[in-house]
């Protein structure tokens, strides 16, 4: 799911240019109840102009007051498993 809303920031930045301390959030259409997925996910850039991942919950204060709770982080990035193994590693003749 992260995954899928980097692809689609990274598409919408070659048409629009992050500025350095600003980020966007997207609703998270994927969210329930039993999966706890942040509400609302997006990106941006620090003060630096470092690329950042931001993942934000709607909550409700002790007062009642509803709020955002968020998580900024760096950006995920998917890795690539190693496929070391061979036809021989596995004792097969062909």
């Amino acid at each position: 799911m992260i995954w899928s809303i980097i692809l689609k920031l990274n598409k919408m930045s070659e048409n629009y240019e992050v500025k350095n301390g600003s980020f966007s959030l997207f609703k998270n259409k994927n969210r329930t109840e039993e999966n706890k997925q942040p509400h609302y996910n997006g990106g941006g850039k620090d003060l630096n102009g470092s690329d950042f991942q931001v993942s934000a919950w709607v909550s409700i204060s002790k007062g009642g007051l509803k709020y955002l709770s968020c998580k900024m982080q760096e950006p995920y990035e998917k890795k690539q498993e190693e496929n070391n193994s061979t036809n021989d590693d596995l004792g097969l003749d062909f």
